[in-house]
């Protein structure tokens, strides 16, 4: 195998691709990267069993084959050379890059090895890269990162005839957004990794693309969006999900609208006291102000007021874990805020002024007094 290519373009490749690598890979050849050159491609891989990605650069293409090298050391290195024409041949399972001033050889692992992506036949849907950015950024934050409940480390995918809804949950608090997709006959729903979604977006911010598309195989429990010249696969999540509609209260005693900065600023300020007591502040809602609560058995206590527009109800006193609204507000940075909440020990729902398509539910804490 001989190849010539710029170092920018394996360089951006790579970037895409490393990421994908397990650090403590369930197979030595998980570590690698696998470079495949035909007659007309050059094409570059790598998985972890769960997310892979497969992706074509550009380049002039000497001789062809194939070989899995170890993809930190090659991004490492591709990743330290100047910008400019490199020289890949390999010669006896050993990798040389030739640069302007520069010379580096690595041994290569058997690429037979490697396992196979899979060949999908299923349902395509596509997406704008628009909804994707929308659904990490709104929806992904809820997710657990425990890897023992991977259900709940995964997005629930619906479609359906209204188009589709994407949900997060780690079993304390859950973000709902539904989105215009193409609409179906019947209702398609699956779980997806919210690492892959991830690194879709990631993917979709380097390349000028404006539609992914996606396939799914029911059979295979597999997905691959495609995004320009690279495809990521993802297999699916298997499992039942949480019944989130039966978590989400249908109506609200109280409504209120808060500004974002100010909100954010008060949560900030109160979680410096409530540190010790696993973060649990309190919210005290009356006529036109809200009081935010947090004691410090050590330390103190700090109160923080700021006005409020209530549009239903009078008042309410509620409990969070302040992790959870900071990650919402701290993530979305809402200009302003409609936050809505029955009894102190129901879940309450917040959302950003004017997006009645998203919904970021919280479970609250009892607090004794």
């Amino acid at each position: 195998m001989k190849l010539e290519i710029l170092q920018e373009n394996l360089n951006t490749a790579l970037t895409q691709l490393h990421r994908i690598i397990p650090n403590k890979p369930q197979l030595p050849i998980l570590s690698s990267i696998l470079i495949d050159v035909s007659k007309s491609n050059i094409t570059l891989s790598a998985t972890d069993l769960y997310v892979g990605i497969k992706t074509t650069i550009s380049g002039k293409i000497i001789e062809t084959g194939k070989l899995a090298i170890p993809g930190k050391i090659f991004y490492s290195s591709i990743n330290s050379l100047n910008p400019g024409k490199l020289t890949l041949s390999l010669k006896e399972n050993t990798l040389t890059i030739n640069s302007q001033n520069n010379k580096t050889t690595i041994q290569c692992l058997d690429a037979t090895d490697f396992p196979d992506f899979p060949v999908m036949n299923g349902e395509t849907h596509s997406l704008s890269t628009v909804s994707l950015e929308n659904i990490q950024k709104m929806v992904g934050f809820s997710t657990s990162i425990d890897p023992t409940r991977p259900v709940l480390t995964s997005l629930l995918f619906q479609f359906d005839q209204d188009g589709l809804l994407v949900v997060g949950t780690d079993g304390f608090r859950l973000s709902t957004l539904k989105l215009p997709a193409e609409k179906m006959d019947s209702n398609v729903q699956f779980l997806v990794p919210a690492k892959a979604i991830n690194e879709v977006t990631k993917i979709t911010s380097t390349q000028d693309v404006e539609v992914v598309s996606l396939k799914i195989s029911e059979e295979l429990k597999q997905l691959v969006m495609e995004i320009g010249s690279t495809q990521l696969f993802v297999r699916l999540i298997e499992g039942e999900y949480p019944p989130f509609n039966k978590i989400i209260p249908t109506q609200y005693l109280f409504e209120a609208e808060l500004d974002g900065a100010e909100f954010e600023n008060q949560l900030k300020r109160a979680q410096i006291f409530a540190r010790e007591s696993s973060n649990i502040i309190r919210l005290k809602f009356s006529k036109n102000e809200l009081l935010i609560t947090a004691v410090s058995s050590s330390y103190g206590k700090h109160e923080g007021k700021m006005n409020i527009e209530v549009n239903d109800g009078e008042e309410g006193e509620i409990a969070f874990n302040s992790k959870y609204l900071l990650d919402f507000m701290s993530t979305l940075k809402p200009e302003k805020i409609k936050f809505l909440m029955n009894e102190s020990l129901t879940p309450a729902m917040m959302r950003p002024d004017n997006q009645e398509n998203y919904q970021y539910v919280v479970m609250p804490f009892r607090v004794n007094e």
